[in-house]
């Protein structure tokens, strides 16, 4: 990094470097990572295989020797490198897999849910799809499950309603949990502005979120 000035304010050192986006950000030298601040100095030390970037984020995802935690902006390491995998945080959760189960776990690393699903999703309008034994469901950010895991298929929350699949057929779920629109539909895509496009015996229309039909034409 260098000064309009042409002096150079960080040694040409690293192999890769993120453009900066505030005080400190991420390097890398001979395969590891860690972070400087704008006068170069190293605010934590090059030692991680993996590193994401200074965000918003309290808590920035890591990784050494196959395991991954998380540091503060200070690079103090908060949670330990204790699980197999991990995303970054959104908002105050983050999803992490260890023995193959996937949960949540908040930036004190409490267990939101234990780490039980084989598969689980980011949350979206405060909701999350979970699935265990192919089955799925949705769970809310207290980790209290919306839903049974049943469905054969299921999609993220949008416009407040979430498509699923049972036997087959599509339909829709609220916040709540409830079916709100039968699971009848061929086909259907997602919500928005309070109706949904869905294929019925061929035939395409609209639902809107009280389930009322429109159209269906050939």
């Amino acid at each position: 990094h260098i000064y309009r000035t042409g002096s150079e304010v960080i040694p040409l050192k690293y192999d890769e470097a993120d453009w900066f986006y505030s005080d400190s950000v991420r390097v890398s030298l001979n395969g590891k990572w860690g972070y400087i601040d704008y006068t170069g100095k190293e605010i934590v030390p090059l030692k991680y295989d993996e590193a994401d970037s200074f965000s918003y984020d309290n808590l920035i995802r890591v990784a050494l020797n196959g395991k991954y935690g998380y540091i503060d902006q200070t690079g103090k390491e908060i949670i330990p490198l204790k699980y197999d995998k991990a995303e970054g945080f959104s908002g105050d959760l983050a999803r992490v897999s260890l023995n193959g189960k996937w949960g949540y776990i908040d930036e004190t690393d409490k267990e939101i849910t234990p780490l039980k699903y084989d598969e689980a999703n980011d949350f979206y309008s405060s909701m999350a799809r979970v699935a265990s034994n192919s089955k799925w469901g949705y769970i809310d950010e207290t980790g209290k499950e919306i839903t049974p895991l049943k469905y054969d298929d299921a999609d993220d929350f949008s416009d407040d309603m979430a498509r699923v699949k049972l036997d087959g057929k599509w339909g829709y779920i609220d916040k709540t949990g409830r079916e709100v629109i039968p699971l009848k539909y061929d086909e259907a895509e997602d919500f928005h502005f309070d109706s949904a496009r869905v294929n019925l015996d061929g035939k395409w229309g609209s639902v809107d979120r009280n389930g009322r039909e429109q159209g269906f034409d050939a």
